[in-house]
């Protein structure tokens, strides 16, 4: 895959790498990476680093499984100078609180964008995004959406409109796949 084309937002949906499962009296927002997500993400970071992928800007989800897959990513150079933004909407709400945020992209130095987050938010994110292209979402997504995988999409234009259904996959990468 190449970088981002001359659109008007490219769009990278990441789904935090493997979690360890909860301890008792340890909360689900603070589940930490098991040795299995460290090395999903680790393969996701050279990815990105190889095709490119550079976002201009990332909107992560607070729970701490999120926040150490950024960190991984932020130790290639190609993702080492992130800005980045934290959301508690990111882990406690719908996939209204994701489109929202790629809704507010109105600024025109921002190319692409990046969210780090969950699913079932994730996938219902992609759903929306690509409605007009029903096809495309089962095809990338029929099997659900992999633990560190990186979903691409681009659209054509910026802010509300963005959000309404007329995204164009690009492709969809996994842990597996690097």
């Amino acid at each position: 895959m190449n970088p981002a084309p001359l659109t008007h937002l490219r769009i990278f949906l990441v789904r935090h790498a493997h979690a360890a499962w909860a301890l008792p009296g340890v909360r689900d927002f603070d589940r930490p990476l098991d040795e299995r997500g460290r090395e999903e993400a680790a393969r996701l970071a050279a990815t990105m680093s190889v095709n490119g992928f550079e976002p201009d800007l990332v909107y992560c989800s607070n729970a701490r499984r999120c926040a150490e897959t950024l960190e991984i990513l932020q130790k290639t150079p190609a993702c080492g100078g992130l800005q980045v933004e934290y959301s508690d909407a990111l882990y406690a709400s719908s996939h209204d609180a994701y489109l929202d945020l790629i809704g507010s992209a109105h600024d025109d130095t921002i190319q692409s964008i990046m969210i780090i987050g969950h699913n079932p938010m994730l996938e219902d994110t992609a759903q929306a995004l690509l409605q007009d292209d029903p096809a495309a979402f089962e095809t990338a997504l029929g099997n659900g959406f992999p633990t560190a995988g990186l979903m691409i999409l681009d659209c054509d234009t910026r802010g509300g409109s963005a959000i309404k259904g007329g995204a164009r996959f690009v492709g969809l990468l996994s842990p597996v796949d690097a």
